[in-house]
């Protein structure tokens, strides 16, 4: 069915905020098929004629008709904190070219993709903190660690990484890097605590894929609160 405007635009005369809204609400409405008044007859729409989806609490999956949804999505609960770290300290922590990813908890979810080219969305929101590493001999120094975040997933035993996700979060270190103070907590200045934010839409061929977030630790100890990271996968 075409789209029909209520109201009609004409020239040289004055466009009041309820005509446009009016135009604009039911623009809406068709962009997103919803449900209207005048789709069925008064009272035949009952619970069972709205689709539900298929629940799987195991692993975090909702499949609806259209699409399937993974993940966890806690933006309204306590914060709940998950350590990582720099466990090959003698390579890792004090290498600027030693990678040694490590998947963080909660932002894991498989995706099996039945058909090539299928669209698929992943959000992700946490807060990390990188606390100050021990007086070190080697490497960059006190107040240069960083902390490199990426997306990535792994199919048939081979792990790619998406480097156009990377986002970092530093060593919450308060002194001189070579001539220059750092206050990592000061105003504007937060690089040892961050929040980590991102979106990116893929076209995946079939196959299955286990997505993480993942981080490359040069700290002793960081923590991470991961409060969303969500995929949904566009069946039509």
């Amino acid at each position: 069915m075409g789209f029909t405007q209520p109201y009609t635009y004409v020239n040289d005369t004055v466009l009041s905020a309820t005509d446009h809204a009016s135009n604009e609400d039911k623009l809406r409405s068709y962009v997103n098929q919803e449900i209207e008044d005048t789709d069925v007859d008064t009272d035949t729409i009952v619970g069972e004629s709205i689709a539900t989806p298929r629940f799987v609490s195991v692993v975090q999956t909702a499949d609806f008709v259209t699409k399937t949804v993974q993940g966890v999505s806690k933006l309204r609960l306590p914060q709940e904190y998950s350590w990582f770290t720099a466990t090959t300290k003698s390579d890792n922590q004090t290498s600027t070219t030693v990678e040694d990813y490590q998947p963080l908890s909660n932002t894991g979810a498989e995706v099996v993709i039945l058909k090539d080219s299928t669209k698929v969305m992943i959000t992700f929101y946490a807060k990390a903190f990188g606390l100050t590493n021990s007086t070190v001999s080697s490497g960059p120094g006190n107040g240069i660690w960083e902390n490199k975040f990426v997306l990535q997933y792994e199919k048939q035993g081979l792990t790619t990484r998406y480097e156009g996700t990377r986002a970092y979060v530093w060593e919450n270190h308060s002194g001189f890097v070579g001539s220059v103070y750092v206050d990592p907590g000061f105003q504007g200045n937060g690089c040892g605590h961050r929040s980590i934010m991102m979106t990116r839409m893929l076209t995946l061929d079939a196959g299955r894929y286990k997505f993480s977030v993942a981080v490359n630790a040069k700290v002793e100890r960081g923590n991470i609160n991961c409060q969303s990271f969500t995929i949904e996968t566009f069946h039509v």
